[in-house]
């Protein structure tokens, strides 16, 4: 069981790709470092982060934006990591002496991202910023004219702008005009719904795959038939079963009944998934893998809980982002479809022990912990099952290599 809590936070580009993650961290009961011993904690979270699940599994192929202390960044402790893969941020309440400057200056002299969090200018700070390579500054507690001063002021230096705590588009947009490079914030996990907008038919039938592959009586004859009918996935299917280093068969694989029966209902029905997921047009691929990582999270709360049906938390978790891929209200993105009551309650209404977990992987999303329950689970069980889903997620997207 992890002595602390792991959560992210997507850093984007200005084409609203993922470029890093914020790694966040409380321990086991929710405190965060300023409520425990704040270098204890950085230590704790590397090493969650690294031994438990791997930081690779954790941020996939993006950086990892971790905040030190000042006794992290005087005892080395940053040099546990790759410095490739993290970007090391020095929180503002550091206490700046030739001591903290010298080790800044020699982790960016040996290849090192550096950031400062929370920036505010003062001269004292000088000597750090052109040390860094990111500046972070926090859109709700300055205004547009100060960000803007910054961005004049420093611009001459190599460093980058990111703009945090982006809660709206509009913040977004604001940003991106004033010069910021990075965004980070939860404007991008909300709905963009434009009002009036009709499911295409490519997106209808898609909607319904999904549907039928996730039926609760699903059996290898019924997937089969699922999958033969659609052509995309038949030829996708067939192709990975045949070329994939998972299998080692012995002779080619040419009928869709024996490829499911190779791959196993489970497995079908999760490959299916997330093809007919990649099928979205215009969808990020950072929803699709929120969407897998949110299901995943939803069907390991089940079973750590004892519940059954978990391929049924599982699908509720999958579906609740068809209002993000598709920028219409998620009652109309379900309309028609052949889903239980258990099912449509949970997604629409947050009924039953379905919407229970689908809450409760949603506020450890946004890492609302003093709000993130279910039934009996520790808080603790509960941010496994969200670094595991995320694992899960990135796993499953890099093998099959369709994001």
């Amino acid at each position: 069981m992890q002595d602390f809590l792991i959560g992210r936070q997507q850093i984007l580009d200005r084409s609203q790709k993922v470029f890093a993650y914020e790694l966040l961290f409380r321990d086991a009961d929710g405190r965060g470092p300023q409520q425990t011993e704040a270098t204890e904690a950085s230590n704790q979270v590397i090493v969650n982060s690294i031994l438990e699940a791997g930081l690779e599994n954790v941020v996939g192929p993006h950086r990892a934006f971790i905040n030190f202390t000042r006794e992290n960044l005087l005892s080395g402790t940053a040099r546990l990591l790759p410095k490739d893969k993290v970007v090391i941020e020095v929180l503002e309440t550091v206490a700046i002496d030739d001591d903290l400057v010298r080790s800044v200056q020699d982790l960016a002299r040996d290849g090192y991202w550096i950031a400062l969090d929370d920036f505010v200018f003062s001269e004292a700070w000088l000597t750090l910023v052109r040390a860094a390579r990111i500046i972070k500054l926090d859109v709700q507690s300055l205004s547009a004219e100060v960000c803007r001063e910054y961005i004049q002021k420093l611009g001459k230096l190599a460093v980058k702008f990111l703009a945090e705590k982006v809660e709206t588009q509009e913040q977004f947009n604001d940003s991106l005009a004033m010069g910021c490079e990075y965004f980070q914030g939860y404007f991008f996990s909300r709905p963009k719904i434009v009002q009036g907008r009709r499911m295409g038919a490519s997106q209808h039938a898609l909607v319904h795959l999904i549907a039928e592959l996730n039926r609760s009586d699903a059996d290898f004859t019924a997937m089969a038939k699922v999958i033969s009918n659609d052509a995309g996935l038949s030829y996708k299917l067939l192709r990975y079963i045949n070329t994939s280093a998972l299998f080692r068969l012995s002779g080619k694989v040419e009928s869709i009944t024996r490829a499911v029966l190779c791959l196993g209902l489970v497995e079908t029905r999760r490959w299916a998934n997330l093809m007919a997921l990649a099928g979205f047009p215009d969808t990020p691929p950072e929803i699709i893998m929120l969407a897998l990582a949110r299901a995943k999270m939803c069907e390991l709360l089940a079973v750590s809980a004892g519940l059954g049906n978990a391929d049924q938390y599982f699908l509720v978790g999958l579906l609740s982002m068809l209002d993000k891929m598709m920028g219409i209200e998620l009652a109309v993105a379900l309309r028609d479809l052949p889903l239980s009551e258990a099912v449509a309650g949970a997604l629409l209404r947050s009924e039953g022990k379905l919407g229970a977990a689908l809450k409760c992987a949603s506020l450890f999303e946004l890492w609302d912990l003093e709000q993130v329950s279910f039934e009996r689970l520790s808080l603790a069980e509960i941010g496994k099952a969200f670094i595991d889903g995320v694992v899960w997620a990135n796993e499953v997207v890099s093998e099959l290599s369709v994001l």
